[in-house]
């Protein structure tokens, strides 16, 4: 083995295992609960588990509207939970507010020891498979850490908040390698899973020899799955994510929505803020009004795919209100009033605050002689722009008078 080599090989595998140290030094200096609720990114509660025998700090960060709401939001579980919290939030936040993913509680769980709870097997010899040192004796905890998440932590959240059956599991470097594990170990327990440049490379790159067999066993497999890695990582990174990439592409199984890519020239830590954005997106990418649904536009199929939607992620799911106006646009272009009508309508109703929806209702509805309507939609955009503050009152209330006039 080439010198080079062998310096990667060490630098990764200092990276991946010492990774909770840091976490170790911030919760020393830092009273989580307080810090966190004072930031709004969550509240931090101690589970006491019978299974690992321990107390486990999680940090639970709840949807803006959450307590005004009776609403049930899928779940976002996230390793390395101290260590990523914060930009996991703000992206989630970003992307609800695009319309781009529908609001989430966000769970993280905070890392006492990674080695341990995140790596599937025991390391008798060095990490990477070859003899030469005493290995790592902690090493091998993820069947215990996954029974925890199935049978204590995820029952304790489903108890204590309105969950929606939809859940995703993320996880980067040995957080990768045992999202992987735990997709091939209890497939059924999650969703959807966020994979951040997995050390796939352990113990001879085990998870991708199980692969094998796991997706040749697997006709069917209804699950998303983003694999991704920057693309300054260490090659002992990339080309072991490639392998598994290889297996997944020689068995795919039917239903399998997956995704592989390397972000830009980022480093293994770096890389995660990207990967993690650019995973959100793509799990909630069916979102997206596709050209099926624009070309062959009705009434029906468009409020039935609304209301999938809303049934596989939560009443709150919702399109970006861009993707919403590019539709009436071409709705109205091809004569189309009423369907365009329909789904300003959903517009409207998804996107409360937006006026220019409303707006755009109302010039519809006295369009196509609804001019009842149309005042009904003004006068409600008044109420939106004082709620709001949006300063459009005046604006609102002249259209509502010359309406009125017109009636008379």
């Amino acid at each position: 083995m080439k010198t080079k080599t062998i310096k990667q090989l060490m630098l990764i595998t200092i990276m991946a295992l010492c990774y909770h140290q840091s976490n170790a030094q911030v919760a020393n200096k830092i009273e989580m609960t307080e810090d966190y609720q004072l930031l709004g990114l969550g509240t931090q509660h101690i589970i006491k588990s019978g299974i690992l025998n321990k107390e486990r700090p999680i940090i639970i960060s709840l949807p803006i509207g959450y307590k005004d709401s009776n609403t049930n939001y899928p779940v976002l579980y996230v390793l390395d939970g101290l260590q990523n919290i914060k930009h996991t939030v703000a992206t989630v936040e970003l992307l609800t507010e695009s319309g781009l993913i529908p609001p989430l509680i966000v769970v993280g769980l905070e890392s006492l020891d990674r080695t341990k709870d995140l790596t599937p097997s025991n390391a008798g010899q060095n990490v990477h498979g070859s003899a030469g040192n005493a290995g790592i004796p902690q090493s091998g905890g993820a069947p215990k850490f996954l029974k925890f998440l199935g049978e204590e932590l995820i029952p304790f959240i489903d108890a204590n908040y309105r969950t929606h059956p939809y859940r995703i599991l993320e996880g980067h470097s040995l957080g990768g390698l045992f999202s992987v594990y735990t997709l091939m170990e209890k497939k059924d327990l999650f969703d959807a899973f966020i994979v951040e440049a997995p050390a796939l490379w352990w113990n001879k790159e085990e998870m991708t020899e199980k692969a094998k067999s796991f997706f040749k066993s697997n006709e069917s497999l209804n699950k998303t799955v983003y694999l991704g890695i920057g693309g300054g990582d260490g090659w002992g990174m990339r080309q072991e994510l490639l392998r598994f990439v290889d297996v997944i592409k020689e068995n795919p199984p039917k239903n399998f929505r997956w995704h592989h890519e390397e972000v830009g020239d980022e480093g293994h830590m770096a890389s995660r803020l990207l990967l993690n954005y650019n995973g959100l997106k793509f799990l909630f990418s069916d979102l997206k009004i596709s050209d099926d649904l624009a070309n062959n536009f009705s009434d029906e199929t468009f409020l039935k795919e609304e209301q999938r939607l809303k049934n596989k992620y939560g009443n709150n799911a919702r399109r970006a209100a861009e993707d919403y106006f590019s539709l009436v646009t071409v709705l109205v272009e091809n004569e189309n009033d009423l369907g365009a009508i329909t789904v300003l309508k959903r517009a409207s109703e998804a996107y409360p605050m937006y006026v220019g929806l409303l707006t755009y209702l109302a010039k519809l509805y006295e369009k196509n002689s609804q001019k009842a309507k149309a005042i009904d939609t003004y006068l409600l955009g008044v109420e939106v722009s004082r709620k709001y503050k949006l300063g459009q009152e005046d604006d609102l209330l002249q259209e509502v008078s010359r309406l009125r006039k017109t009636n008379n």
